[in-house]
């Protein structure tokens, strides 16, 4: 027999067995709480702003009631003083005087405008009637405008009766009428009356207005705050406050800054102090009203000068930008002149900007731009460097242009038929003219390249001329510890060893130039001290050491000059500093001898009416790149100021032989490492003119 298949028992219904209620419950709490949560940080976690400017209503009003019988009192007693005293009875007294005339004036005025206002009704009703028919005769079919024109003439007639004021100020009024001209030109006559006595009620009026000005001028220029009348429209201001948003929207910048909406009382006319505000620094006045005067909010904005973020209002930390996604955090207090170069950045003295003209001078005199480039400094170099790559771009592009010239006419000469012959002969004869275009720009270039030759300065000396310049055993001792010898010279401690020393010194002194010297008369050094005292020198140099130092800041102190210097070279760079031993041509990149000027059959004379390279005829640096000037002196003057600086130095000095600084094995190290220090940075060195550098931009 089959099983009696067994009934599943009866599943249990959830919704009927069991209660859910406390987990309902449960979860409408937490949803109440959230809804909560969510509405008070809408309405005040998001929104701190809305306490602060509640907080500045009510600190800001009580200083202004504190604040109200004091200016009052400070007004009364500068209203007491003669000086206001006679400018408030000299006002009166033109106002008395032309009292009289601006009421009878303004008697004649409320007379035109009574019988103005009885006719404009009446004109403004037909002259819009005749405005209407115009514009259906200017919209109508030909052959309909003689009749609108007819109906337009009909209007014009009127009559226009009306009833208007009398003039002579009787209570009598005269009826008239008029067509629609003598309408219009009544209405313009009345005008025109009352233009000419309100221009006359003016000149009446100002004396009186001038002395009044000047009076209130003169209360405001004794006031060292604000009048009493000035407190009360700033109470009542409060009263009316709003608390929103503050934003600035400078569209043309892309600018939208809300700052204000917690810095309340930044533009306040009144000076705030935190004390002032009950401790809340957010209230204080801009520290610089008259910077503030020049760089007006609303047309600049905040962010511009101090960065941050602008627009975010939800903490302090998010407007001040110093949280991990804002890349332009608000200027700490210390560096807040920081912001002035973002649009000041070529200004080299800037007014309100102390700490930043004092930085920009030291980033100058302390020769950082050897190092590091920033934009707007030293840029020479760098459009030199285009510069020349351009003309050598160009001569490369000539030389291809020259080249195939030939190879065209060498075609032309081959070819299988005349028609082919032209079109190729046609063809080489286009080419000159693209030529003549590339030597057009070539010589822009060199027009381009002279100018920046001129204006291209080093900060340290040129060290070509090292060995006609400097004593051969002083250079590895300078290069040990520049400050022992000088302490305020611009050349760092490189911290060198004794290796680095010499292979430096044994490059710097071998890759110098041999050109000879003319030999110099001595001088008076007497004389010279006194020339050196009087024409100008201390004014970029010093003298003297420690305490006893006296001078300029700018350029080198000179105490102990004559242990290290050539007497000869000296005369010759106090004679004109500006003097080079040999030009250098940046295009060949090599100083250009006699030897080069003999091969062309030109003089050796370079000077910037001499500019030219007689190799390639481009332009040649003929100049020291010194901000030293030419101080017009005579031979004679330069050697006494020389022979007065050559006393100048320390009683005993000796410096140790330096004899391997013309090993030749040294040469190449010592190259090395200059390049590794980044000399020619500052310094003028053979065959590394080119050299960038080593310092990271700044810009």
């Amino acid at each position: 027999m089959p099983e009696t298949p067994t009934l599943p028992q009866e599943e249990q219904d959830p919704v009927t067995s069991g209660s859910y209620s406390g987990i309902y419950l449960v979860a409408s709490v937490l949803l109440i709480l959230t809804m909560v949560w969510a509405l008070y940080d809408e309405v005040y976690g998001l929104r701190p702003w809305k306490g602060y400017q509640r907080r500045f209503v009510e600190v800001y009003s009580a200083y202004l009631r504190k604040l109200k019988p004091q200016e009052k009192g400070a007004e009364a007693e500068i209203k007491k003083t003669d000086g206001y005293q006679e400018l408030d009875r000299a006002y009166n007294a033109a106002e008395t005087e032309a009292g009289p005339k601006v009421k009878t004036i303004d008697h004649q005025v409320n007379l035109i405008d009574a019988r103005s206002t009885a006719l404009t009704d009446t004109f403004q009703t037909a002259r819009s009637e005749v405005s209407a028919k115009i514009y259906e005769i200017e919209h109508a079919s030909p052959h309909s405008k003689s009749s609108l024109e007819r109906d337009l003439d009909e209007i014009k007639k009127g009559p226009f009766k009306i009833e208007l004021p009398k003039l002579d100020g009787s209570t009598d009024k005269e009826k008239v009428s008029y067509t629609f001209g003598e309408l219009e030109k009544e209405f313009d006559r009345l005008k025109g009356m009352k233009a000419d006595l309100m221009a006359q009620r003016v000149e009446t009026l100002k004396l009186a207005n001038d002395l009044r000005k000047k009076r209130d001028q003169y209360l405001e220029d004794h006031m060292t705050g604000l009048t009493e009348q000035q407190v009360s429209s700033l109470i009542s201001k409060m009263q009316n406050f709003t608390v929103e948003i503050k934003q600035i929207n400078v569209p043309e910048y892309g600018i939208v800054d809300r700052c204000e909406s917690c810095h309340v009382g930044i533009r306040e006319p009144v000076v705030l102090t935190a004390k002032d505000m009950g401790g809340e620094k957010a209230f204080t006045s801009h520290p610089d009203r008259e910077l503030l005067k020049i760089h007006d909010p609303d047309r600049f904005g905040c962010t511009s000068c101090h960065n941050g973020n602008g627009r975010a209002t939800v903490s302090v930390e998010r407007a001040h930008g110093h949280y991990e996604h804002w890349l332009w955090p608000m200027y700490a207090k210390e560096n807040v002149e920081s912001g002035c170069v973002q649009c000041h950045v070529s200004d080299i003295v800037l007014d309100y900007a102390d700490t930043l003209n004092y930085g920009r001078k030291m980033y100058l005199e302390h020769g950082c731009v050897g190092c590091h480039r920033y934009e707007g400094y030293d840029k020479e170099p760098e459009q030199l460097l285009a510069v020349h790559q351009a003309l050598h771009s160009f001569e490369a592009q000539k030389k291809e242009d020259q080249k195939q010239i030939s190879t065209l006419e060498k075609e032309a000469d081959n070819a299988a038929t005349n028609e082919e012959a032209r079109k190729l002969l046609a063809k080489a004869q286009e080419i000159p003219m693209k030529i003549s275009q590339i030597d057009a720009q070539m010589e822009q270039l060199d027009m381009q390249s002279r100018s920046l030759l001129r204006e291209q300065k080093k900060v340290g000396p040129n060290l070509k001329d090292v060995r006609l310049k400097l004593r051969k055993e002083w250079i590895p001792v300078w290069l040990e510890q520049p400050t022992a010898f000088r302490p305020t010279t611009k050349m760092p401690n490189f911290r060198l060893t004794q290796e680095e020393r010499q292979a430096i010194a044994a490059f710097i002194w071998q890759s110098g130039t041999t050109a000879p010297l003319p030999q110099q008369a001595p001088g008076d050094p007497g004389s010279g001290k006194d020339l050196f005292e009087t024409r100008g020198c201390l004014a970029c140099h010093s003298m003297g050491e420690g305490n006893e130092k006296t001078g300029g800041t700018f350029a080198a102190n000179l105490s102990r000059e004559g242990e290290k210097v050539s007497y000869d070279y000296l005369v010759r760079w106090i004679h004109n500093a500006r003097e080079r031993t040999l030009p250098y041509c940046p295009y060949e990149k090599k100083d250009i001898t006699s030897a080069d000027y003999a091969r062309h059959g030109l003089p050796f004379v370079f000077d910037q009416d001499h500019s030219k390279c007689p190799n390639d005829g481009h332009e040649l640096q003929v100049q020291q790149m010194t901000v030293m000037p030419s101080l017009r002196l005579s031979w004679k003057e330069a050697q006494d100021i020389a022979s007065y600086l050559m006393t100048q130095r320390h009683a005993g000095v000796s410096y140790p032989s330096a004899a391997f600084m013309d090993d030749p094995s040294l040469k190449s190290k010592g190259e090395q490492y200059v390049k590794f220090y980044g000399c020619a940075g500052c310094h003028e060195i053979a065959g590394l003119e080119e050299e960038g550098r080593i310092g990271t931009e700044l810009t």
